[in-house]
């Protein structure tokens, strides 16, 4: 993580999937400009598709195209599994992981450590995210697109930990925003940890970052949690404490296994990591060692830290597009899983269990009707806007003027995300 790419030299590789063969996608610290191979569109996006051509050059694919790519592959083979044979274990007993050929399937998720649920209005605006190691490590704190104007008028930046005094993260912030981050944040790493939830409250010239109090700390992976946080990135980012068992003849293969299912799997929010077997097989045959795994010995591996249960199966499904869905929803192809907890973590209710709007092309949420400066763009608000907030102030019961305030417009409430 924090790799620098050569075909995009101003951001950083935040992480990097294998999909398919030649196929993976890299996902990147700010949104990257750059001409699609195959659709031949300019494409503004942080996620870009990589293909590796046999002479070796990387040839950038906008999601929709790789997304038909995968979408195309995984329809034929449906139309040859039927005829394809199965390879029987070693040990000729009947288990789940000898069962008909899996097939690839895309792992896409939203990051939650980029901005989520933003609320914008004409005093402040409000987000939330998840610490990640890369903020740790670059200092810096992301933004959202919204933020980076308001943040020129910014003189210091707080960390609010709910019990005592704020911590000054920044106090002269100079030219330190780039893109859609801020530069420059020192960190208290002795305090603070990958997972932890914030909510950042931007003001005129102040960004305080809130850490939420837990009622009693919580012990995960030989650490103290004081704060909330998100199950999801403590799976995947603190160091885990891995064990294999003495009599095991590949502790080695089977360290790798739950490594590559904890890196490249789904998340849920209970911290489980679930990842397709035959997702997991291509990536623990491309991981570069000393040792060249066979398919077979993945799933023997496999068997014997279920049967010792170190692993799990769960079912999934898989969209039409390609895109791995869980839990499984009705009228897809179930998928089956390999289900690995790094950490035992303290159950929650479901009343605690918290949902976020996660920007994805697949989800829809609602935006509540808001201000937004139009001044600086030389532009006025239309009459319709204008009656539309002045409907909309006299019915919360507002008082003072209902006229829309002078070089804004007003933002209904709608729906953003979905199809």
């Amino acid at each position: 993580m924090g790799a620098r790419d050569p075909q995009f030299p101003d951001v950083e590789l935040i992480e990097s999937t294998r999909t398919h063969v030649r196929w993976t996608l890299q996902q990147y610290s700010a949104p990257v400009s750059f001409p699609c191979n195959q659709c031949q569109r300019t494409v503004r996006d942080s996620v870009v598709a990589i293909k590796t051509t046999s002479s070796g050059r990387k040839l950038p694919h906008c999601t929709d195209c790789h997304r038909r790519k995968i979408t195309s592959t995984l329809n034929a083979r449906d139309h040859h599994a039927a005829s394809e044979a199965t390879a029987p274990e070693p040990d000729s007993n009947r288990s789940e992981a000898a069962e008909d050929p899996e097939q690839e399937v895309v792992i896409q998720q939203a990051d939650p450590g980029r901005p989520h649920d933003v609320i914008e209005t004409e005093s402040s605006l409000q987000w939330t995210f998840v610490l990640r190691q890369h903020h740790l490590d670059h200092g810096y704190c992301p933004l959202p697109v919204q933020a980076v104007r308001r943040m020129r008028t910014v003189k210091v930046v707080h960390l609010d930990y709910g019990r005592a005094f704020p911590t000054v993260l920044s106090a002269t912030l100079g030219k330190k925003i780039t893109r859609e981050r801020l530069r420059g944040v020192r960190w208290p790493q002795s305090q603070v940890m990958p997972g932890l939830r914030i909510t950042a409250e931007l003001g005129r010239s102040r960004l305080c970052l809130s850490l939420t109090p837990l009622e009693r700390p919580v012990h995960v992976a030989r650490r103290q949690f004081f704060h909330d946080y998100d199950p999801r990135i403590i799976a995947r980012e603190l160091p885990a404490i891995t064990q294999h068992d003495s009599e095991s003849v590949a502790p080695s293969l089977d360290l790798l296994v739950q490594e590559t299912i904890r890196k490249l799997g789904y998340l849920d929010e209970e911290g489980r990591a679930l990842l397709p077997m035959q997702n997991l097989i291509t990536n623990v045959r491309s991981h570069r060692g000393p040792q060249d795994w066979s398919g077979a010995a993945v799933r023997a591996a496999v068997n014997g830290l279920i049967s010792r249960q170190r692993l799990k199966w769960a079912t999934g499904s898989c969209a039409a597009d390609g895109i791995l869905n869980y839990p499984a929803r009705p009228g897809e192809r179930t998928i089956r899983l390999v289900c690995y907890t790094p950490f035992v973590l303290p159950v929650r209710e479901k009343e605690q269990l918290r949902v976020v709007q996660l920007p994805s092309a697949s989800s829809q949420h609602g935006v509540a009707g808001h201000l937004m400066k139009i001044e600086h763009l030389g532009k006025q608000a239309s009459d319709e806007a204008r009656a539309a907030y002045s409907e909309a102030h006299r019915k919360a019961g507002l008082t003072g003027s209902h006229k829309l305030p002078k070089g804004h417009t007003y933002v209904r409430p709608h729906k953003r995300g979905g199809t």
